[in-house]
């Protein structure tokens, strides 16, 4: 049985997916910088993690987005190929930016390496921003039950 998840709906789910990510990186970055208790900063990134599968699965998963997203384009019709041209070349264009804005502000803050966790995040948002780039935009999204 399909039925439809709403525009607001998919795009609440993003943002919340995207903050989660945003909150985990910030927080062992802040715990490890200041020293807090490990056990404070692993029940924030295990509560970060759980707010981010919940929202990935909600959003990514059961919408099929996910499988849109890293389909081949000879296995799409011609409509679905449009959409994920139009998703890919936004997406990826946010992508560059952010990639960007990360070495600048890592080169300002002097801080050597970009940290390893700031680019799993990187990775997660590559492999994601298209299918969010479609559920950001489209009229219609069903979610398999």
């Amino acid at each position: 049985m399909e039925r439809e998840i709403s525009k607001t709906v998919r795009r609440s789910l993003v943002v919340f997916n995207y903050l989660s990510l945003a909150v985990i990186v910030i927080l062992v970055h802040l715990g490890s910088a200041y020293g807090w208790d490990l056990r404070l900063i692993l029940a924030g990134v295990l509560a970060g993690l759980a707010v981010l599968l919940a929202t990935f699965l909600g959003v990514f998963w059961r919408t099929g987005l996910w499988h849109l997203a890293h389909a081949t384009f000879e296995n799409l019709d011609e409509r679905q190929a449009h959409v994920m041209y139009e998703s890919l070349r936004r997406s990826y264009s946010v992508f560059a930016v952010l990639c960007l804005i990360v070495l600048v502000v890592n080169s300002v803050a002097e801080m050597g390496n970009v940290p390893i966790l700031v680019a799993v995040g990187l990775l997660y948002l590559a492999h994601t921003l298209p299918a969010a780039a479609v559920a950001w935009t489209e009229k219609e999204v069903l979610i398999d039950h």
